[in-house]
């Protein structure tokens, strides 16, 4: 038996980092809202911490690949058995997904940096894939907004001692790197200023963890407080119909606790599930209309998924006196790409790359949380008085068409009957020419600072592991080579709007979230406007 139909003025699906984004500035406007999550509220994930390790563990083949996956966190990811997806073996993909209220913006480490027109209209300089249909001129105010609202700000210490020997790690690094070229920049970093909870990586509540903001400490918090907003959650979405007229969206999904089904309407839906999971929405939303998924006149949906190139990093000691009881947090930096757009042809790859920089001392390892800890003296690399600093490397993956997933033609489908994905996506020439020179970059970066090299990680990964998938539903100006318009709002059905990393069309170098915020916000005044005026 089917629950009677609900009607909300908007339904955001999915409550991370871009739905709770979503469902703050919808409620803030005055809207009566609906949040869709597919996981539970952390309080009730609790409840499974009796579950030995082992068990644990074994639904995580993937999950347990995501550098934030611990026994502390374990209950924030998907169960892989119950949630599978495909791939050829040939082509590895993690795909790593959280299942909880605020998705992976519980786990995710903070760090915020702007796209500029270098990466908006980096296909105009080289001709590869399509330009973003947006300037950055257009998309800085919401720049603006979302820093304030991630509390972006350059990594520095309280702690006075820690901050001098940031300036000492500053100055050296930086001036050894600007004699090749690059230049070196403190890390701009999300922080979350509220009350003091144990961090979720290490459990401590001191100031040396980076704590990013997450959307239950902020947006979700926010949307709540207006009273305009309802929480459904263990409510995974099946697909979307758009009624005759289509001003309105019926939404279709499962109540996982009782295995019901379930339809909402709404005049307005943001689809901010995630890149792949919106992405599958959409291709299980089929219709007379839309035979290929909701909205797919073009047939670009599920195409040209692209994660970064990462899994290089190489780690060194340096000589630098540290005075015993110094606190336990990295100094983190970071290197924006340096690379000429249009010198592809003397490296041999087209694009570029940033690092991310960690400086901490020697007998300590760096956590999830941007925290240290220290590491037994046996293990550490060299005597404590020394300085440790490890680059890791982030590139840009071009967009290519056959990087792409669609749902499984075998009929597969997941624990709650979803139909699943099947991705197929896989490193080219080009990104593997950009991790050789990325990894011999970095190398040289660190002799040139006289670092002691101890450590290198030739990577590349397979995709998936930088957690930064994008694509698959992208943005463009022409309806015939893209989903969305330049304000994420789909093409055929102006009443769905996507804002997640799925709406990228090309994905730079630069961690994706404060780019997906800054568009959310946009699409949102975008969408509330339209509803004022009686256009959607």
């Amino acid at each position: 038996a089917m629950q009677k139909t609900e009607t909300f003025d908007a339904i955001v699906v999915g409550s991370g980092m871009t739905g709770g984004v979503a469902a703050s500035e919808l409620c803030k406007a005055g809207l009566k809202v609906l949040v869709l999550e597919a996981g539970g509220a952390q309080d009730d994930l609790r409840s499974d911490q009796g579950i030995h390790a082992e068990q644990r563990f074994a639904g995580h083949q993937v999950q347990n690949k995501c550098y934030a996956f611990a026994e502390a966190t374990s209950q924030l990811f998907v169960n892989d058995h119950d949630n599978p997806y495909l791939v050829s073996p040939e082509q590895p993909f993690s795909w790593i997904r959280a299942r909880a209220v605020g998705g992976r913006s519980l786990l995710w480490a903070g760090h915020c940096y702007r796209m500029t027109d270098a990466e908006f209209r980096a296909a105009r300089e080289d001709g590869i894939g399509e330009n973003w249909p947006i300037c950055y001129q257009e998309i800085a105010p919401y720049y603006d907004k979302a820093e304030r609202l991630l509390g972006v700000r350059s990594r520095s210490f309280t702690n006075a001692r820690n901050e001098a020997c940031l300036a000492h790690d500053e100055t050296h690094f930086g001036e050894a790197f600007a004699r090749l070229g690059p230049a070196l920049i403190r890390a701009r970093v999300s922080f979350y200023g509220g009350e003091r909870t144990p961090c979720l990586h290490c459990g401590r509540e001191n100031a040396f963890c980076s704590r990013p903001v997450s959307s239950p400490n902020s947006t979700l918090a926010e949307a709540f407080s207006t009273g305009r907003m309802q929480l459904w959650t263990e409510s995974p979405v099946r697909h979307i119909e758009i009624a005759g007229n289509g001003r309105h969206a019926r939404i279709c999904g499962i109540r996982r606790k009782t295995g019901q089904v379930f339809e909402v309407c709404g005049r307005l839906v943001f689809l901010c599930a995630s890149t792949l999971e919106s992405t599958r929405i959409l291709l299980n939303s089929t219709s007379s209309r839309f035979p290929n998924g909701l909205g797919n006149s073009s047939g670009v949906l599920g195409r040209y998924l692209m994660d970064h190139v990462s899994g290089i990093s190489v780690t060194g000691v340096f000589n630098r006196d540290i005075p015993p009881n110094e606190g336990a947090g990295a100094g983190m930096f970071y290197v924006p790409n340096w690379q000429e757009p249009c010198s592809s042809r003397n490296r041999g790859f087209s694009r570029g790359y940033g690092y991310q920089l960690f400086t901490m001392r020697a007998d300590h390892e760096l956590l999830p949380c941007g925290g240290t800890k220290l590491i037994p003296v046996q293990q550490s690399e060299s005597a404590s008085g020394n300085a440790m600093v490890r680059i890791v490397g982030f590139g840009e993956m071009l967009p290519y068409d056959n990087n792409y997933v669609e749902i499984d033609k075998e009929g597969g489908k997941d624990a709650d009957g979803i139909p699943i994905l099947r991705i197929s996506c896989s490193l080219r020439d080009n990104e593997k020419s950009m991790a050789k020179h990325m990894l011999a970059s970095a190398q040289e970066l660190l002799q040139s600072a006289h670092v002691k090299v101890t450590d290198i990680q030739t990577g590349p990964a397979e995709p998936g592991l930088a957690i930064h998938e994008a694509g698959t539903c992208r943005m463009g100006s022409d309806a015939r080579t893209s989903m969305l318009n330049s304000f994420n709002q789909c093409h055929d059905v102006p009443n769905v709007f996507v804002t997640d990393g799925s709406s990228f069309p090309s994905i730079g170098v630069q961690n994706p979230v404060l780019t997906m915020v800054a568009l959310t916000i946009r699409a949102c005044e975008c969408a509330v406007q339209q509803l004022r005026k009686g256009e959607t």
